[in-house]
């Protein structure tokens, strides 16, 4: 049988995925091993610049299989060039892997939550939410608000942008700082049209998109949960003092990975749950559980160009998978880049 071809886009150096402890740092994943892996599985992978794809016809890339990396440039503007061309391939009838809107959610927790909406499973949306474009349209609902509240800036990870608010007054200030655009110029500005224009309108000073969320209360902890194929890895975030209230970005080696992660009973059928809800390859989770309740709540989720470091065997000791119904442990022997190819190559072997 032939090899199928799949065409990997790199970014404008050359990078690949998301690896922790990349060589050289921060480079993703290793391309010549990641090639090796998808060989393996009789796929011949292709990299190629995002750029390059202008050069080519459009109906070049129709039918054809697609990988893409993301990024987390400062302000995200060579993610949004990504996004640009990833949207124009599944146009042109590219099968891009996964589906645009998936790199759309990437760092952007407002489409995160339009898509999560989109579920039947009340389960996976069962933390109260609202999205905002402007800091004047959460004026109208401040009456109608119960506190404590979680305020997230769309764009951030590793617990960054995120804050808690007990009250009007805490919230209105954490929004206002989060959300605030422009400068002295732009205000000058505003002000001066409102003057010379009778019924104009300023532009808002505070447009950077935000969500408000209720807060869990007693949470002392999350999980990490990746689903990568067939396979599961989990490591357990405690909720640290200083932080307040967030278990993200405290810290890899202050977490416990593996059998060690206190694992509630059924939080990987939930998360396998999950991950065949979004039909994608691989996915992080953000899981919490309420003991009492017997409730799991989905925080969060990527499927593009997530944290790795617990696939690592550094880390994570032990991998689970289902074998007749039942999660059983593995000794984790795999590289990203094996976890990540097998994950692809079962996608598309199911879905195409």
């Amino acid at each position: 049988m032939s090899r199928r071809t799949i065409y990997a886009l790199t970014d404008y150096k050359g990078f690949f995925g998301s690896k922790h402890f990349s060589v050289p740092y921060r480079s993703g994943m290793d391309k010549d091993l990641l090639r090796n892996c998808f060989q393996s599985h009789n796929f011949e992978i292709e990299y190629i610049q995002a750029i390059t794809i202008f050069d080519s016809e459009a109906h070049e890339w129709a039918g054809k299989y697609v990988l893409y990396t993301s990024s987390e440039d400062p302000g995200y503007f060579y993610k949004s060039f990504i996004e640009d061309i990833v949207l124009y391939l599944e146009e042109t009838g590219a099968i891009v892997i996964p589906s645009y809107r998936f790199l759309r959610a990437n760092n952007n927790k407002i489409f995160m939550e339009l898509i999560r909406r989109q579920s039947k499973y009340e389960e996976f949306k069962n933390i109260n939410t609202r999205i905002y474009g402007s800091l004047e349209e959460l004026f109208p609902e401040l009456g109608t608000l119960a506190y404590p509240l979680v305020i997230k800036k769309a764009e951030g990870s590793m617990g960054k942008n995120v804050a808690m608010a007990n009250n009007r007054r805490e919230l209105l200030r954490e929004t206002k700082g989060m959300t605030k655009t422009g400068g002295l110029k732009f205000a000058l500005k505003e002000e001066i049209r409102r003057i010379i224009h009778k019924g104009y309108k300023p532009e808002s000073k505070y447009r950077h998109k935000f969500i408000i969320q209720e807060l869990v209360p007693g949470l002392k902890n999350d999980w990490k949960v990746y689903v990568m194929g067939d396979i599961i890895y989990i490591f357990y975030r405690p909720v640290f003092k200083k932080r307040v209230f967030k278990a993200s970005g405290g810290g890899y080696d202050n977490y416990t990975y593996g059998l060690a992660a206190n694992i509630p009973e059924g939080i990987f059928d939930f998360a396998s749950d999950v991950y065949k809800w979004l039909d994608v390859p691989a996915v992080s989770l953000d899981i919490g559980y309420d003991d009492i309740l017997k409730k799991f709540y989905l925080f969060e989720f990527q499927a593009v160009y997530f944290g790795t470091a617990g696939i690592l065997q550094n880390y994570s000791k032990e991998y689970f998978m289902r074998v007749n119904s039942e999660w059983e442990y593995r000794e984790n022997n795999k590289t990203i880049e094996e976890v990540y190819s097998e994950a692809v190559v079962s996608y598309i072997n199911r879905k195409f």
